[in-house]
């Protein structure tokens, strides 16, 4: 792994996820909308190795990004199309962030540059009414589990907007599924008052916590599908970090499922690499059958196994079918996989007689996007 993040190699999965997430996201929407707004709610800089440059931050990774994106479509310095806006809470990170913008903004003539000091949920208004881009994207990525209640997510809610909230589970089942004296407080500042009481009353366990923040976003938010993304510790096969993503478009399940798939997989195979002994050692293991899938991949073998039942009953609740991309964006809420995975357990599945084969025609084997699928 980069020694840049030696001793927070769950950080670098997160930024390559973010990284592999920016730049397809951003090029379909510029394909659509004429603008975009990347808002960063907990910005700092902190903890990162790369002091000059910031590389090894959402700050860099974003600047970087979506610079590449503007140069390659041709955009202007005199009439940017993008817009970068950053938070921070602490004085002294503030003041770090502030000295890399000076020299970022002629750096990255492309991207306009913002930034706020203050507590991001009594920031968020003045943030909003800054963000008045075509289109918004809120990246959320907090030290701990509070400072981004819904009444704050909710100002960015609108039909042009997707957001990215970094669940820190590490932080969460120390804190709030616990007897902690803050556990109410905390819920519903995750929550909101109503869910947070349920969620007490019932005694629930971290998966229920996240749960019920997935449907936050989609009943209060608005926003029409949303999943999780789970990064686990490098030495433990636990979740450190769960990423929550909501959209309201069927591509953007696809557009984040494509990047944590790059990026988990890769994380997999250095996770299994730094546990390895000396390479002495594994002279002797010669022969030995290695296993090298960590803890995603072997979630999605999983979901590979569940998905054609879990395809039958979401369409089995809507008997005049639904369209690909929709009944894709619905199962992959649930499911660690791409649409291509889909396709093909949709084949499947017509083959057995399962499901209409409508779209069979000519030499079209797969659904497209817009074809109807429906249970038989």
């Amino acid at each position: 792994m980069s020694d840049l993040y030696f001793g927070r190699e769950q950080s670098r999965a997160k930024h390559d996820i973010l990284r592999r997430y920016l730049e397809p996201f951003s090029n379909k929407i510029l394909s659509k909308w004429k603008s975009i707004d990347f808002i960063d709610g907990f910005s700092g800089p902190w903890q990162n190795a790369d002091i000059e440059n910031l590389s090894d931050t959402s700050i860099g990774i974003s600047l970087r990004t979506l610079s590449e994106v503007a140069r390659a479509r041709g955009h202007s310095s005199q009439a940017p199309q993008i817009r970068c806006i950053f938070n921070e809470k602490d004085p002294s990170a503030y003041a770090r962030l502030e000295g890399y913008i000076a020299k970022a903004r002629e750096q990255f003539p492309l991207i306009e540059i913002k930034t706020f000091q203050g507590e991001f949920s009594e920031n968020a208004p003045a943030i909003r009414k800054a963000a008045n881009n075509a289109f918004q994207l809120l990246f959320v990525d907090p030290t701990g589990y509070t400072g981004f209640p819904p009444s704050a997510l909710k100002l960015f809610g609108n039909r042009s907007s997707e957001i990215i909230v970094n669940f820190m589970r590490s932080f969460m089942e120390r804190f709030v599924s616990s007897t902690h004296s803050d556990k109410e407080s905390a819920l519903v500042g995750l929550v909101g008052a109503r869910r947070a009481q349920y969620l007490l009353d019932t005694g629930a366990g971290i998966e229920d916590i996240e749960a019920e923040y997935l449907k936050m976003l989609r009943s209060d938010l608005g926003y029409q599908f949303a999943g999780f993304s789970p990064i686990h510790n490098p030495d433990k096969d636990q979740i450190h970090f769960n990423l929550a993503f909501a959209t309201h478009h069927s591509m953007g399940m696809e557009t984040m499922r494509q990047a944590e798939f790059k990026a988990l997989s890769d994380y997999d195979r250095e996770r299994f690499n730094k546990k390895q002994p000396p390479q002495d050692d594994l002279f002797g293991r010669l022969g030995e059958q290695l296993d090298v899938r960590g803890p995603y991949q072997k979630k999605r073998i999983n979901h590979l196994e569940r998905a054609e039942e879990d395809l039958l009953k979401l369409l089995a609740q809507h008997p005049n079918g639904l369209k690909f991309d929709q009944l894709a964006a619905l199962v992959q809420q649930d499911l660690y996989l791409r649409r291509t995975e889909l396709k093909d357990k949709l084949v499947g599945l017509t083959s057995r007689g399962q499901i209409s084969a409508d779209w069979q025609t000519g030499n079209k084997k797969k659904p497209a996007e817009a074809d109807l699928v429906r249970k038989i």
